[in-house]
């Protein structure tokens, strides 16, 4: 391996006689290098565009959830809550009420969902950070809610001027006679709206709890889930083995399940940027491909000489792929540290912004360079492997 390495060596250090094959041995390290920063740059930019995501996803996402196997809620009880408060690594758990109602105010109407939250509520998901008008109702409040952003406008609110109108079906079965005996209705006080950009297509109205149930005419201890914060975000398998242990009946979630279709949409879409990214290397490669025969026409006289001396015509053809092979390193190296560069660049200083205030998400991790190296090495000796198999006696005779 030592003989076929050292040639490819002198090959790659050493300047052709003929300029036209120096010249190409330029533009396909050049062309290497190009792709392998595009790749690492692409892929940092839909790391960066996943955590700006989750980030915006985890502020009104809990931890773990506690919801009914069947059904839409069910009831809590000393024994339930006594297992609960045992829960390793748990640090807060939030009762919830979540049902869908029709809003009005005045002469606008949505549907939309109404979620009865208790005062341990923002300790699990902090959506009182989001406020953006008014404030958060105190925990001793009876009569009043949040509204989300997007609903406000829609249903013209005025925070602390409106009460807004929930109607709710009452439950039961057979014919009503009177419509107006046909839902259980509040009128809440607008006392706060919400930014929650993560929830544009299901909208929200905050209530206390204890408002939710009387609308929904649950029982005080009826809930449709217990949403947990843990202390160790990134591993909760503890805290999740305990709860499908104590709670068998029940669905246990944790946050990547909460939202599961959102994470999967993000993973596609770095995916996708991943396939075509490599279609781009796949191209640039093949050049290499074209410039490792280029220089094996150009050395043929060499080839004739180091078969004369004994040299096997294996070793030969190890000889150019390794020269591709080596090639192909230099051009990913350096591809690399520009790439790096680039990503530093724009975490430390915000070159490119997507708002006046907001940074284009870029973000620095070690998997993506794994991913670059692994794709431009397997991919880079398979083109010198291919190029290098064109050598053959029949090549060498003739003339």
């Amino acid at each position: 391996m030592r003989f076929p390495l050292y040639i490819a060596q002198r090959y790659l250090k050493s300047k052709s006689g003929n300029n036209i094959i120096n010249l190409v041995t330029i533009l396909a390290c050049l062309g290497v290098m190009a792709g392998t920063t595009a790749l690492f740059i692409v892929l940092s930019v839909f790391s960066g565009i996943k955590d700006y995501s989750l980030s915006i996803l985890d502020v009104d996402t809990p931890d773990i959830r506690i919801s009914p196997a069947k059904g839409k809620t069910f009831l809590v009880d000393n024994l339930f809550i006594e297992k609960l408060q045992n829960t390793p690594d748990s640090i807060f758990y939030t009762k919830v009420l979540e049902e869908r109602a029709f809003f009005k105010n005045k002469d606008k109407e949505e549907i939309a969902h109404i979620k009865g939250v208790d005062s341990l509520f923002n300790k699990v998901t902090p959506l009182d950070s989001l406020v953006m008008a008014g404030e958060w109702f105190a925990a001793k409040s009876t009569n009043a809610c949040i509204v989300e952003y997007h609903l406000t406008r829609k249903l013209n609110l005025s925070v602390y001027t409106d009460l807004l109108q929930v109607y709710v079906p009452k439950a039961g079965k057979g014919y009503i006679s009177n419509p107006n005996n046909a839902f259980t209705t509040i009128k809440p006080q607008v006392v706060g709206v919400i930014s929650n950009q993560s929830q544009e297509e299901k909208k929200y109205v905050y209530v206390p709890l204890g408002l939710s149930q009387k609308l929904l005419t649950k029982a005080n201890n009826e809930v449709s889930y217990i949403d947990i914060a843990i202390k160790n975000k990134k591993d909760g398998d503890n805290t999740i083995e305990y709860l499908k242990k104590n709670f068998p009946d029940y669905k246990i979630s944790k946050r990547e399940e909460i939202n599961g279709s959102f994470y999967k949409i993000l993973n596609s879409e770095k995916l996708i940027a991943y396939l075509v990214s490599l279609l781009v290397v796949v191209m640039v490669l093949s050049n290499t491909s074209g410039t490792i025969i280029m220089v094996i026409v150009d050395k043929k006289n060499d080839i004739k000489t180091l078969l004369n001396m004994g040299a096997p015509l294996k070793s030969v053809r190890r000889i150019f792929a390794t020269y591709g092979f080596l090639l192909n390193i230099l051009g990913m190296f350096v591809g690399l540290i520009i790439g790096v560069i680039i990503v530093h660049t724009q975490l430390h200083y915000d070159l490119i912004m997507m708002t006046p205030s907001i940074a284009y998400p870029i973000a620095f991790e070690w998997e993506n360079i794994w991913v670059v190296c692994v794709t431009i090495i397997l991919l880079g000796a398979l083109a010198s492997l291919l190029a290098s198999g064109r050598i053959s006696e029949r090549f060498v005779k003739r003339r």
